[in-house]
């Protein structure tokens, strides 16, 4: 998960570089903020100790706050407002959590809360306040990671922020949290305890209405940040339906899905920015500004596709083994038998209804005449360092979806060693 994170962070910087010095007055502090961003994200992967967790939350949500403000636009100041809001709500509920856990338990590192959860559960002492505790910290991460039905601050703050921050934000940002969950039911509250307090079963429910949720309103769209947006919304359901089975196997996918939608996702995001430049109109990238880009820059057009084909599902492209392996595993777990396997294939149908036109629209030759009011755009090129992250991208969505099962058993073996 660290390589990972540096690694989309490292490409989603290179691929928005274009946009950056465009929109971001003062570019010098802007990676210093991405750094201390990167930073905490890695903390909250290697850290043991759940204070020191919350410290790197917060750290994580100012520095995200920063770099979305960066971009010189008044639509960035509401949205990194409502960012920092609910993310300040979510982080009231994890150090209330923190608080209840040190009082049942009295310890703050990892190893030691997870002895005493396990005596307590098995005892049955103290079952409501587990309950709670637990509860106030999954929906806490639950809101930061834009989890539905706490989504609301995501489109705005994913759309109005420049290419790089919007690409980092939908890739990485809200991963760092969904591992951290991850890592606190194995090595804080135990998954039988999970299991036992049913926490598991209502993530697994609102991940299915986000999947729903996010697809119902990214087909609405006309705008293809805001598409994406939603999209993101959508996705981060499945990796809480998979986090919701509530077995190892379940966990390895919801890394799995991470990965492959963190590398995704940016793609799509610095593609997006990608033709926004060559349509003329950087600052809006709606349906109508962006067709027939892809006809002018094909090789963005290309890599747009290759994460559509990803999140829709398509064999050879990641979407499609986490989307088998995720119904394997729900055919193993008895709640979820029926339900996980229909959600997977409807959800599928969906993605393609909104990925398709914008695809289509990208490709498709205009006759609308461009903002200087010309039939042809001025001719803007796109940089060598734009295309080598672009290429990087499309070569890591290839070998998530040719070579799954080499992934998967390294994400199963840190599992192991992580539990």
């Amino acid at each position: 998960m660290a390589l990972l994170f540096c690694s989309v962070g490292l490409l989603s910087i290179l691929g928005g570089l274009q946009d950056l010095f465009g929109d971001v007055p003062k570019p010098n502090k802007y990676f210093l903020m991405q750094n201390m961003l990167m930073g905490a994200m890695l903390a909250l992967v290697y850290t043991n100790d759940v204070f020191t967790a919350f410290v790197f939350i917060e750290i994580t949500t100012i520095t995200a706050c920063s770099l979305i403000l960066a971009k010189s636009e008044g639509s960035t100041l509401v949205s990194a407002m409502v960012y920092l809001f609910v993310s300040f709500i979510g982080s009231c509920l994890v150090i209330l959590s923190i608080a209840m856990l040190y009082g049942v338990t009295g310890h703050l590192l990892m190893p030691n809360i997870l002895e005493r959860v396990e005596i307590l559960a098995a005892t049955g002492q103290y079952k409501i306040p587990l309950f709670v505790v637990i509860g106030l910290m999954t929906g806490g991460l639950a809101i930061k990671s834009a989890l539905f039905p706490f989504h609301g601050w995501l489109p705005d703050a994913y759309t109005s922020a420049t290419t790089a921050t919007s690409a980092m934000l939908s890739g990485i940002v809200g991963k760092c949290y969904i591992v951290l969950l991850i890592k606190m039911g194995y090595r804080v509250f135990g998954m039988e305890t999970m299991g036992l307090l049913h926490i598991s079963h209502l993530l697994l429910t609102l991940g299915v209405a986000g999947i729903f949720y996010g697809a119902w309103k990214a087909i609405r769209q006309r705008d293809f940040k805001r598409m994406l947006s939603y999209s993101s919304i959508s996705q981060v359901g499945y990796i809480f339906v998979a986090i919701g089975l509530n077995t190892d196997a379940g966990m390895a996918i919801a890394c799995f899905h991470i990965a492959a939608h963190a590398m995704g996702k940016a793609m799509m995001f610095t593609a997006t920015g990608g033709l926004a430049v060559v349509s003329g109109n950087r600052h809006r990238p709606d349906f109508d500004s962006l067709r027939g880009s892809a006809r002018r820059e094909p090789f963005v057009g290309v890599a747009f596709i290759f994460g559509a084909l990803s999140v829709i599902g398509i064999p050879f492209f990641p979407g499609f083994p986490s989307k088998l392996y995720l119904t394997l595993a729900a055919l193993e777990t008895p709640f979820a038998v029926w339900v996980v396997p229909a959600v997977v294939v409807v959800s599928t149908v969906l993605s393609a209804m909104y990925y398709v036109p914008a695809i289509t629209c990208a490709f498709s030759k205009r006759a609308e005449p461009y903002p200087d009011g010309s039939k042809i755009a001025e001719r803007v090129s796109l940089t060598f360092t734009y295309r080598s992250a672009l290429a990087v991208f499309m070569g890591l969505t290839l070998f998530f979806g040719l070579f799954p099962l080499r992934v998967l058993r390294v994400i199963e073996q840190g599992l192991a060693v992580f539990g």
